[in-house]
């Protein structure tokens, strides 16, 4: 297990913090019927050796179009996700399917559905890059869509990384409580902050989660809020990893090129 701490903000926190100006591709992927799911896709200008692919937290709509999200533009990691193409992979945020356009909740986000949803993007990207491989990446809520595939298809990607996961049900809502994953050799990274005061994500769960399910975990420590108004599961908080962006995608992305080997 990986602990670090936040330093002072740099540069590369700035522009990660700020919300990001999109140029990519919205594709309309079919799914169940007459259904279709809406991803964006951004590349670099050379052969990305990573597609990676974005699930927001909250109810998971993110009314993309042309220029972007439309909604929850502060979440982790769609204010971050220029840091992927910077880095030179490719990304795909992920929004709600078309018969979810008024929310996902824990259900469907668990369900076979919405499974077989994931199945069909991840199988457009693979034929969009043949040679590049598949990272599902979620955050909060996000991280139960994640979660899903780990449950039904763990080989369907070639990595997965859960981060600030929802591992505590509530209010009818189950997250990711009481769930075991028989992974195999599919590499898993759990991250989360020791300063998360989101009821449904805390610390000790989300090692917990890892433990118990062999997978690998980065501990990370900050407790930076965007003010006094900024709430315990929101994006600007520990929650959300706020003053931390760069370290925690810099760890995120060096175990990406070695999954086998906890990121420090």
């Amino acid at each position: 297990m990986l602990r670090f701490a936040a330093p002072i903000c740099a540069f590369a926190c700035t522009v990660l913090t700020a919300i990001p100006a999109y140029s990519g591709e919205l594709l309309q992927v079919p799914v169940r019927g007459p259904q279709t799911q809406a991803i964006l896709i951004e590349q670099p200008a050379s052969a990305p050796p990573w597609v990676i692919v974005l699930f927001a937290g909250d109810n998971g709509v993110i009314a993309l179009n042309e220029t972007g999200p439309t909604t929850m533009k502060a979440n982790f990691l769609l204010r971050t996700a220029g840091y992927w193409t910077s880095a030179g992979d490719a990304i795909a945020i992920v929004d709600a399917p078309s018969d979810r356009s008024s929310g996902m909740n824990d259900a469907f986000r668990l369900s076979e559905a919405h499974a077989q949803d994931l199945h069909a993007i991840v199988a457009a990207l693979r034929q969009r890059f043949p040679a590049a491989k598949i990272a599902l990446v979620g955050t909060s809520r996000g991280t139960i869509s994640v979660g899903n595939v780990l449950q039904r298809e763990p080989r369907l990607a070639d990595a997965y990384v859960l981060t600030s996961p929802v591992t505590i049900g509530m209010r009818g809502e189950a997250g990711l409580s009481g769930m075991h994953w028989d992974v195999g050799a599919t590499p898993v990274l759990v991250v989360s902050n020791e300063n998360d005061g989101c009821r449904v994500s805390p610390f000790s769960a989300a090692r917990s989660l890892a433990q118990d399910n062999r997978l690998q975990f980065l501990a990370v420590s900050s407790s930076e809020r965007g003010g006094i108004s900024a709430t315990e599961c929101g994006a600007k908080s520990p929650h959300g990893f706020l003053g931390i962006e760069a370290q925690v995608l810099s760890a995120v992305s060096r175990w990406l090129e070695d999954p086998g080997t906890v990121p420090h």
